[in-house]
């Protein structure tokens, strides 16, 4: 058995595909003639998606840098007074990134998502690197944004 030796893709004329781009381009000038009036919202630029990615400095933003002695005090508020050193539980925590042990005024990012929490530098350095997802687990860093409701949604 071999490959056939015809091809079966359809090729589109040109003039078809230029039709299409200028129905696309009149559809992009009325929505921004729409918009300058104020009767719908700008249309959005095509470099821009629904999933994309937040800038580095939104994800830092949005996930403040605490100390770690405060997570433990809100994951073992019961051992919050009597703590001098690490718990049972926390004696394996470890910034995955640099692989040290996070101590308790290393300053620290929990991410939104898995609660995982790594050293500052470590995981800034990992936001730097456009990466959206948790060293660790590959959870996204952040909520994805809830999708509006509605047929129009994806005009608007």
């Amino acid at each position: 058995m071999g490959f056939p030796l015809v091809s079966y893709c359809v090729a589109v004329p040109k003039p078809v595909i230029a039709f299409c781009k200028l129905l696309a381009a009149v559809r992009h000038a009325i929505l921004l003639v729409l918009s300058a009036v104020g009767l719908c919202r700008a249309p959005r630029s095509r470099s821009v998606t629904v999933d994309s990615a937040p800038l580095p400095e939104e994800v830092k933003e949005r996930l403040p840098a605490v100390e770690f002695c405060w997570l433990q005090a809100q994951h073992h508020p019961e051992q919050q007074q009597q703590q001098q050193g690490p718990s049972s539980h926390d004696v394996g925590a470890a910034c995955i990134v640099c692989l040290e042990t996070l101590e308790a005024t290393d300053e620290v990012r929990r991410l939104g998502n898995c609660a995982h929490a790594f050293h500052r530098g470590c995981i800034d350095g990992w936001i730097d690197l456009g990466r959206t997802t948790c060293p660790l687990c590959r959870a996204r860093l952040l909520p994805r944004p809830r999708a509006r409701a509605g047929l129009l949604a994806r005009f608007w």
